[in-house]
């Protein structure tokens, strides 16, 4: 009977070890939360839709959208199908272990992300241009009156301030000259292009006038309507071109400083770092940062709850904000060179006690210094390797050295859990769900690699500080890009 016992002990212990880590558990579990939330959302938006096309006939039939947006809400619904299948796997791998089970578990968390975004992404453009239309028909006096007004007012722009932005940037962002050249003809044939709209569309406004508009005729004025725009307000286009070319001179990152839950309002506390390029041929820049608390949604408070002390969104110079990405990662990784490059504009790999090491270049030494605090611990190259292959396939980094050992970074993270331990959200018991909060020297990492002492949390200061070694740069106190963020916000009901 005792052998029996321990037997049956020893397979109890064996499959209760044989789980992924808590924290990738704790990643399946937010991750199950925003598809929960993106399906409800998903259908609410979809059963509005059919039901606008439905009590509207006269408005849709004999259009493209009328068999279009029908077809697109199916296959971001066979999205959503496939993200569950996701989720059906990843509740399997939940009570596994070893390394290919972890790593086939956080390829699953994006695919999943990746795939719940696309669809609710679709639900939105699709419920927005439904809800145009319909407007439209309610209010076709105010629109014809408006178009009316725009072909009257369109004229010719003054280009040569912006077209000079345009030419410079595309000297100093060789990548985006097709799209810039793009943009800037289109503005320059916005009157062109409105006249032969206007023309176009006579017999539309005509029947409109008289109070009956076939559905395709709805379709012709409101792309008649898109263009006029342009060409009413030429000064407006030219100043989001240059908006535009302003954006290619940031690089930007959000790091998420702390998490707050007071009378049912859910908020986030983000550090913005802004690198503002003063001379890219001369790599000279200006760094500024700032603070803020924002108010969020339960679901995007759930979505980042693993990601404190994280990077949340990270923008490089020569892109669009609107190209942002918003896969957590540790703070300073973006600037760092792979190691088959070897050096850039910000540091370079150096050996170090026969180890590879990440150096800053002394004018970057401020970036280090924002981004780390003030007890900076050296990058070492398998750390970079880690992050660079998580990177390549779209998932987060934490920074974990073996299967076994805690991550480093994020909210479950050794070094994360000293450096906000003032946080609100550490104060307010946010880590006790850590495997490891219990014992934060667990898994320190060798003595080639120091354990770091990070100095105090941030100051709740708003008024930022200003750094660097160039003029120009956006002024303290801005918020930096618009990069997108981890979804699972509500579509909204029509008004």
């Amino acid at each position: 009977m005792k052998l029996k016992y321990v037997v049956v002990s020893g397979a109890l212990l064996l499959t209760a070890c044989a789980r992924l880590p808590r924290e990738l558990r704790n990643e399946i579990e937010a991750a199950n939360h925003r598809l929960d939330q993106s399906v409800k959302d998903f259908d609410r938006t979809n059963a509005e839709v059919q039901d606008d096309l439905k009590r509207t006939p006269d408005l849709f039939n004999g259009t493209a959208v009328a068999n279009e947006w029908p077809a697109a809400l199916r296959s971001a619904k066979g999205k959503l199908d496939a993200a569950n299948h996701d989720r059906q796997e990843l509740d399997k791998l939940a009570h596994s272990s070893g390394k290919q089970a972890e790593q086939r578990a956080r390829q699953l968390i994006t695919d999943e992300d990746k795939l719940r975004q696309s669809a609710i992404d679709t639900a939105n453009a699709i419920d927005a241009r439904a809800n145009r239309w319909l407007d439209y028909q309610r209010n076709l006096p105010h629109y014809l009156a408006k178009m009316k007004e725009e072909h009257d007012s369109a004229r010719s722009p003054n280009l040569t301030a912006v077209a000079a932005r345009v030419e410079k940037a595309e000297l100093d962002w060789p990548n985006k000259k097709d799209d810039l050249e793009r943009r800037l003809t289109l503005l320059k044939t916005a009157p062109e292009r409105a006249e032969t709209e206007w023309n176009a569309s006579a017999a539309a406004r005509e029947a409109a006038a008289n109070g009956k508009p076939t559905g395709p005729q709805i379709a012709t004025l409101i792309e008649a309507d898109d263009t006029l725009a342009e060409a009413a307000n030429p000064d407006r286009q030219a100043q989001q071109l240059e908006n535009l070319t302003g954006q290619l001179y940031n690089s930007w990152d959000k790091i998420l400083e702390d998490l707050d839950l007071q009378h049912g309002t859910y908020r986030e506390k983000l550090k913005l770092i802004n690198t503002h390029f003063t001379d890219v041929a001369a790599h000279q820049t200006k760094i500024s940062t700032d603070t803020e608390w924002e108010d969020v949604s339960p679901s995007q408070y759930r979505s980042v709850e693993n990601d404190l002390g994280m990077t949340i969104a990270h923008k490089d110079a020569g892109l669009y904000d609107s190209e942002a990405t918003n896969i957590p990662e540790p703070p300073g990784f973006a600037y760092m060179a792979p190691p088959s490059v070897g050096r850039n504009q910000y540091g370079y790999w150096g050996n170090e006690g026969g180890s590879s090491v990440w150096h800053w270049l002394p004018e970057y030494l401020i970036m280090r210094e924002l981004f780390w605090g003030p007890s900076y611990r050296p990058v070492y190259i398998n750390e970079y390797n880690g992050y660079y292959a998580a990177r390549r396939v779209g998932r987060p980094y934490y920074g974990e050295t073996t299967p076994t050992a805690p991550p480093r970074y994020g909210t479950h993270g050794t070094f994360t859990q000293q450096r906000y331990a003032s946080s609100r959200y550490v104060q307010s018991g946010g880590f006790r769900s850590s495997g490891y909060a219990a014992r934060p020297s667990a898994g320190a990492p060798p003595s080639s690699s120091p354990q770091p002492h990070f100095g105090d949390a941030p100051s709740e200061n708003r008024q930022g500080k200003r750094f660097g070694n160039g003029a120009g740069g956006p002024p303290a106190g801005k918020r930096f890009g618009s990069g997108p963020r981890p979804s699972g916000k509500a579509f909204g009901r029509r008004r």
